[in-house]
């Protein structure tokens, strides 16, 4: 499963049933579950556009 992840192709015959989907997916679903885990927690969060940026 976690070669799926790092772009290599299937090889056992249980993954070659998964469906392939865009990494961005995940991001969308990982930053809606953490914005609520926030939320429960009553912690103030803004979010910030996801993108390369330069750390100085």
């Amino acid at each position: 499963m976690s070669a799926g992840i790092q772009g290599h192709k299937p090889q056992g015959v249980r993954e070659q049933n998964y469906i392939r989907r865009p990494l961005d997916l995940l991001r969308l679903w990982h930053v809606k579950i953490e914005a609520w885990i926030l939320e429960q927690a009553s912690i103030n969060f803004e979010s910030v556009k996801a993108g390369l940026h330069v750390a100085k």
